[in-house]
């Protein structure tokens, strides 16, 4: 029979459980940058760079289990060396900032898409399995694409639900039952790009703005973050890939989005934010699927059992699987519907709205 102390000591423990959770589940999205309060995820990751490691990078374990924590290097993975990759890689001269803002143009206006999702992170000492689906419809002229991501996060024996759902119009996201409601008027967003689509070949600063939610935004807050200095061209598993290296940027990127959340994403050099130094990004390069982001990795700054720094450690994998464009939706795929029972719905709409008119699209909307 347990003592009292023990019983109200694991009552106690439950909501730090719960919280904790909480906190990885939101570590795991932040790096979506979805907003401010869920950005928290991406202060404790970090990615890859360089080359000649001598690590057993893992992607997967030889039993076929995602492997996160356990692997350091003297220097962060390069492209080349994992054994998830073709050793007939091919250096790519062309600027790989450019083919990740390629792969956010794709995310916006490219075709349907679905996916299986499954992220391992470790954080603080715990580690979190997430495990969901992605679909998304191809945009029409008028209007942001909708999607539906749907995700469970476990830590251990404890989880929690996340969604984040778009018809197109307005974007609801989800995370537990404890964190309040947060919406996205997306509506109010498009009266500052009204032709964005007739730019999507010219203007990767309105495909940014456009980049909202999913993969897309995704997308848009590692093109913000972090410098592509490295590519090769490669296999992953039989498919043609890039595979490209950055590291957190030291000067902003060349097209930096006049919005609320992407000068959040901007900021260099802040040691409170413990945002990851490096990111490595694997990037389809088939016609079929062109850019779609097949693996997203962090790395943070491994140290040894004296504190001192001692290679780097994957913390973070991110991996988008069976990808397919043949797709049958139904009306409730995109439909979110308020409980009667929701007590706050933050607005975050304004994180999205530019601060000023992007020069050449035409007349600005006034308040």
């Amino acid at each position: 029979m347990e003592s009292r102390n023990s019983i109200a000591s694991k009552t106690r423990m439950r909501p730090r459980v719960y919280a904790t959770l909480l906190f990885l589940a939101i570590a795991c999205i932040g790096l979506w940058s979805f907003s401010p309060s869920l950005k928290v995820f991406a202060q404790s990751m970090t990615a890859p760079s360089g080359s000649g490691t001598t690590a057993n990078y893992a992607g997967k374990s030889s039993n076929g289990q995602s492997s996160v924590g356990n692997t350091t290097a003297n220097r962060p993975p390069a492209p080349a060396n994992s054994n998830e990759r073709s050793s007939d890689v091919t250096v790519v001269t062309t600027d790989p900032n450019q083919l990740v803002l390629a792969a956010v143009r794709q995310a916006v206006w490219g075709p349907s898409v679905s996916c299986k999702i499954q992220q391992t992170s470790k954080a603080y000492g715990q580690q979190a399995v997430l495990i969901g689906d992605f679909k998304s419809e191809g945009v029409g002229p008028e209007r942001f694409r909708r999607f539906r991501y749907s995700v469970r996060i476990a830590v251990g024996e404890t989880g929690l639900d996340f969604l984040q759902v778009s018809d197109g119009r307005m974007m609801w996201t989800q995370v537990g039952n404890e964190s309040p409601l947060r919406r996205v008027i997306l509506d109010q967003i498009f009266q500052s790009v009204p032709n964005a689509a007739q730019f999507a070949d010219s203007r990767p600063d309105v495909n940014l703005i456009m980049a909202i939610g999913g993969q897309a935004e995704l997308l848009r807050a590692l093109y913000h973050r972090y410098n592509w200095y490295k590519a090769a061209g490669g296999k992953l598993g039989g498919n043609d890939v890039w595979q490209l290296v950055g590291r957190l940027r030291t000067e902003p990127a060349k097209f930096v989005c006049n919005t609320p959340l992407d000068e959040q994403n901007s900021i260099l050099n802040d040691p409170a934010s413990k945002i990851p130094t490096e990111a490595r990004l694997t990037l389809s390069r088939s016609a079929k699927l062109p850019y779609f982001p097949y693996i997203i990795e962090y790395f943070d700054k491994a140290r040894n059992r004296d504190g001192e720094p001692s290679g780097f450690e994957l913390v973070t994998r991110i991996e988008y699987s069976e990808p397919t464009t043949n797709i049958s939706f139904t009306p409730q795929d995109f439909t979110y519907r308020v409980s009667d029972n929701t007590d706050e719905i933050k607005d975050e709409t304004q994180l999205y709205v530019p601060r000023s008119p992007l020069p050449g699209l035409g007349l600005f909307p006034t308040n």
